[in-house]
């Protein structure tokens, strides 16, 4: 199998075939964000594409679900997804194939693109929506706005192709939480994602944003303010969704489906908040320097 810089997956297909579509983000500007950091974007070459699924069905024979590798390789082109899906379909006649999508990389897809590639296999996208605040959004250079978070993602419930959004703690910024989780609820609210991955930016030295920390632009929030984001955004949310909050870069580590673990979820991070003390804040802090992801 051919690899070009990190390969970047969400946890659900760890037991996948990664099969490497694209190289690079095609955005690669957001400011907190070091994944692709001096990999130029590309598309990976048919050739590659069709060796590497060979010897995927020799590994794999019986799979049935494949991650197309890369930043967002939903930023294709309708017609070549449909090559893509069919070529992969030729060696995997039963295959699910997921993949990253930004929000801007459905814009050039209308329902009846989508309902297509729907049909040819490819479903279950996740999506780094991070925030549902448009100053969040705008600052960390997302290169959408909510209202954008909203139709596209309307886009694909229509054309009823499941999906899975990113949230990033912290984002917002020391003081600013309770407003990203009051403004990115609304958003939610009004969408059916499956499943939401709750993580917490860790800011990276290669980041801009690590830059906007040194120049007293941005100051993160604390620990305890994390937290709090995470519980008011639970409850403020609405709809049916699965939340994943297992990562190392979370204060607290989870895992709930609401509305049948709101009672307990919410209890917890409570009493989490309710028994928080400095020594917390300062182990939890020095612990979160030393990572070495978002």
């Amino acid at each position: 199998m051919h690899y070009t810089g990190p390969v970047i997956r969400p946890p659900h297909e760890a037991n996948s075939i990664l099969l490497e579509v694209t190289v690079g983000c095609t955005h690669n500007s957001c400011r907190f964000c070091t994944f692709y950091h001096g990999i130029p974007y590309r598309i990976a070459a048919k050739k590659q594409i069709e060796s590497d699924l060979k010897e995927a069905r020799l590994r794999y024979p019986d799979a049935r679900r494949l991650y197309a590798v890369g930043g967002d390789p939903f930023t294709l082109r309708t017609a070549k997804l449909i090559d893509l899906a069919q070529l992969i379909r030729s060696y995997f006649p039963e295959i699910n194939i997921g993949m990253y999508a930004r929000v801007d990389s459905i814009y050039n897809k209308t329902i009846a693109d989508l309902k297509v590639l729907k049909a040819e296999g490819i479903n279950d996208l996740v999506i780094g929506i991070e925030s549902g605040d448009d100053d969040i959004l705008n600052f960390m250079d997302k290169g959408y706005a909510a209202s954008d978070i909203l139709r596209e993602c309307q886009k694909l419930e229509a054309a009823e192709i499941a999906y899975r959004v990113i949230f990033l703690g912290g984002l917002a910024g020391a003081g600013n939480g309770a407003r990203n989780a009051r403004n990115t609820a609304e958003v939610l609210n009004q969408l059916h994602p499956t499943h939401m991955y709750m993580t917490s930016v860790a800011v990276q030295a290669e980041s801009r944003l690590y830059q906007d920390v040194r120049a007293g632009h941005f100051t993160e929030a604390s620990e305890y303010e994390r937290i709090e984001e995470t519980l008011l955004l639970v409850r403020a949310l609405t709809n049916p969704i699965i939340l994943l909050g297992q990562s190392v870069a979370n204060p607290v580590n989870f895992i709930a489906a609401l509305p049948q673990d709101y009672d307990e979820l919410t209890a917890m991070l409570e009493q989490t908040l309710q028994r928080f003390t400095g020594r917390d804040e300062a182990s939890l802090r020095a612990y979160r320097e030393h990572l070495i992801n978002i």
